[in-house]
């Protein structure tokens, strides 16, 4: 187990992304996890020594900053082990995929339906024209 956690929070993904590679090309961190919360806020989690922790956050900070998406940052030396546990402890999504053929039937659909559509407002231009 890792000595310390960095948090670095920013404003959408791109931002998370600067952060994590600013971070990891700064010290010799490791990403532990990203977090996507509701309004495009992305928390991103990485792991080290307090001192390598401290450098990349530091660093993340200063990058997302400039780009303009920086909302936040935090580091926790020696966070107790309750603390990765909550960290692992995520809800498990279920994905339900529709099958593709139904997604090609649903999309021929809706392009006839508009294609009809459009026919109608055609017809309805040509008789107002004369």
């Amino acid at each position: 187990m890792k000595n310390a956690l960095g948090l670095i929070e920013t404003k959408g993904l791109v931002g998370a992304i600067e952060a994590v590679d600013v971070a990891c090309k700064t010290a010799d961190v490791e990403v532990l996890n990203k977090h996507l919360v509701k309004g495009g806020i992305v928390t991103v989690e990485i792991v080290g020594d307090i001192g390598a922790i401290k450098v990349a956050v530091e660093a993340a900070a200063a990058a997302t900053k400039k780009l303009g998406v920086y909302i936040g940052s935090h580091v926790i030396a020696r966070p107790d082990e309750e603390v990765y546990n909550m960290l692992k402890a995520k809800k498990k999504e279920v994905i339900v995929e529709k099958p593709v053929v139904s997604m090609e039937v649903e999309a021929i659909e809706t392009i006839e339906a508009i294609e009809k559509e459009l026919k109608l407002e055609i017809k309805k231009n040509k008789k107002n024209k004369k």
